[in-house]
């Protein structure tokens, strides 16, 4: 697939994590928001976030106060490249440090304006889901 198909910008639809049993959790709520934007330069940029996340109250957070909203968000860049049905990203930035240096894989589909990727099995507890996405192509600015 030419990488050229995969530039621009994404906007987040479905996120869940299916188990090597089959049962499906959705980490992030069954209703998330997020970007995922992908340059012609070769550096990509991903964020998303519960959609029920509640506003915090003040700008004056405690520690606790803002664990959960971290809990709530995610997000990470830096260069990628398309290797035929994969896309590589080299993760130089993250919102969860143990992702700062690692490749993230992602097997992809492209079918109109939708953009469908799947992880490798993550260490996630006791199991080894499988992180399936759906994106739509962003046609306004």
């Amino acid at each position: 697939m030419q990488s050229e198909t995969i530039v621009g910008t994404w906007r987040l639809e479905y996120f869940e994590l299916q188990a090597p049993d089959g049962s499906v959790t959705h980490p992030y709520g069954e209703q998330v928001h997020g970007y995922l934007v992908y340059s012609p330069e070769g550096v990509m940029s991903a964020a998303f976030m519960r959609a029920d996340r509640g506003p915090e109250v003040s700008q004056d957070l405690s520690q606790a106060e803002t664990a959960p909203a971290w809990d709530a968000f995610m997000a990470y860049s830096g260069p990628y490249r398309v290797e035929g049905d994969r896309i590589v990203h080299d993760v130089e930035v993250s919102s969860l440090a143990v992702w700062i240096g690692t490749v993230q894989e992602r097997w992809f589909k492209i079918d109109g304006d939708s953009l469908i990727l799947h992880t490798a099995p993550l260490s996630v507890g006791e199991t080894a889901p499988v992180g399936r996405l759906l994106w739509r192509r962003v046609d306004h600015p």
